[in-house]
């Protein structure tokens, strides 16, 4: 298999475990990828929509299912009041961890079946693609 392929299964793949493991907890994948987009301290409106490839008008309507879920809530910047920022409520930081820790489960498993010596370039690998990507992305 080249590159593309590889990459298009692992996303194929990656993305049939997370609707499984978002389902678990009552969400829809894309839910969970808003979810685990947000920033601890929040997220602005429009970086948020970049960040997920979408406009802002589909983010708008997705943010507001997750407030009515009562998983997130918007506020006005701080500095500047024209930037509404998304937040993660306690329920959502509390569905967040579940997820992450579910997560975590996951890449134990899947590390189970690759050699010791190899997992340890993983994390330097994917790290190099993600860069790439955003760099791909940022022309």
């Amino acid at each position: 298999m080249n590159i593309p392929e590889l990459l298009t299964d692992l996303t194929i793949h990656y993305n049939a475990l997370l609707r499984h493991y978002a389902s678990q907890l009552s969400l829809t994948a894309p839910q969970a990828f808003h979810l685990l987009a947000i920033l601890t301290d929040g997220i602005s409106m429009s970086v948020l929509a970049h960040k997920l490839g979408l406009d802002n008008s589909t983010l708008t309507r997705n943010i507001q299912k997750l407030e009515k879920l009562e998983l997130v809530l918007r506020k006005q910047d701080t500095f500047d009041k024209r930037v509404l920022r998304v937040h993660l409520t306690k329920k959502g930081q509390a569905i967040v961890e579940q997820f992450e820790n579910l997560l975590l489960d996951l890449n134990y498993s899947m590390l189970k079946h690759i050699d010791l010596d190899d997992q340890e370039n993983i994390p330097e690998m994917l790290e190099k693609l993600v860069w790439a990507m955003d760099c791909i992305r940022e022309k």
